[in-house]
């Protein structure tokens, strides 16, 4: 049985289509064993007879979808077909349903993960979990795992008829990009603001703290880090919330020697530390118009985030967190002496932020 990297992708578009073209009262279903690598297959029946097949295209370079109906063995239906492809999946007028959708993304040592815990009343309803195809991430990191959470969060929100959501996130852009007020220069943020766009689920935005020991935003966390593949499936889905939280100590220090073996001599939460200092400084250079992006972990010893322009590495910040070195900062391959002065500004400025 092959594993096709963008199966998971094709399936929730053919889903989709699925919905739209049964509320118009058109029989359809997914082929068996239809998906390859950028395709997936959707059988039509009219008035109780079957009349082909249309196929589902994916283009991960510009995250876009596209049909087509050369499969049919009944033309009539063709036009009905393109008209209802172009439509999405609406939540009844009539639904009230709410929810609230905690999203986090994850990238480590070359892996990007997204995570989400979707809640109704306060209580868990699903966890979502898994990993960023690379030519999905294209360089952008733990990016694209935040903004695959908020897209896993709100396709789960379509398809159990979820009229409005409150999403909690720690990362600025994923509000930023989706309400038009940073620029998406980037297919995977074009994209992903295209999305937010089209999507029928009134949204309500809330910017959280990371790392501060909120419940839900630690729990998304994790799952972002298991959906890279840093964590084994973790129990704490089979427990109750109440469980879940007696448990989450000994669970997140686990997880810096997961991120690298070679841990096992070194005082882990150093690493862990680094790992949460770097994600809240990439964040600050964010917000001010500096694009950066965190590499991996070197030697146990220290972060590197690289500075870019352009899609282009500018600059080099590496952040040592050690016994002797607490959160020492070398800032190097730099051509733009104005720009590594304007980072060691800003770094001051970010430790007393």
């Amino acid at each position: 049985m092959h594993n096709y990297q963008f199966e998971d992708t094709l399936n929730k578009r053919a889903e989709e289509f699925l919905r739209v073209l049964q509320a118009d009262g058109i029989d359809a279903s997914i082929v068996p064993d239809s998906v390859r690598e950028y395709s997936i297959k959707v059988s039509i029946a009219s008035e109780g007879s079957d009349v082909g097949t249309v196929v589902i295209y994916y283009s991960p370079k510009s995250d876009s979808f596209s049909m087509t109906t050369n499969e049919l063995r009944e033309p009539s239906i063709t036009t009905t077909l393109e008209r209802l492809w172009k439509e999405k999946p609406t939540v009844s007028k009539r639904s009230s349903l709410r929810c609230e959708a905690y999203v986090d993304g994850s990238y480590i040592n070359g892996a990007t993960g997204y995570g989400a815990v979707i809640l109704q009343n306060r209580k868990v309803v699903e966890e979502l979990s898994g990993r960023v195809a690379a030519s999905e991430v294209n360089g952008s990191r733990q990016v694209a795992g935040e903004l695959a959470a908020v897209k896993a969060a709100l396709n789960w929100c379509m398809a159990h008829s979820v009229a409005k959501v409150e999403i909690y996130y720690d990362y600025l852009g994923i509000e930023k990009w989706a309400r038009g007020q940073w620029k998406t220069n980037q297919p995977l943020t074009r994209g992903y603001a295209r999305f937010v766009a089209e999507c029928p689920v009134k949204i309500i935005w809330h910017k959280v703290a990371s790392h501060t020991g909120d419940r839900w935003n630690d729990r998304a966390d994790l799952l972002a880090k298991q959906g890279a593949g840093l964590l084994p499936n973790s129990p704490e889905r089979l427990l109750s919330p109440d469980a879940q939280a007696s448990l989450r100590p000994a669970i997140s220090s686990t997880i810096p020697a997961a991120i690298n073996s070679a841990t096992a001599n070194v005082q882990p939460d150093l690493v862990s530390d680094v790992i949460k200092k770097v994600n809240k400084w990439i964040e600050f250079l964010m917000v001010r118009g500096i694009e950066a992006t965190f590499d991996r972990i070197y030697n146990d010893q220290f972060a590197r985030v690289y500075i870019v322009r352009n899609d282009e590495p500018v600059g080099t910040f590496d952040l040592y967190n050690t016994l002797k070195k607490r959160f020492s900062p070398y800032i190097h391959n730099f051509r733009d002496e104005d720009l590594k002065a304007r980072i060691e500004t800003l770094w001051r400025e970010f430790l007393v932020s």
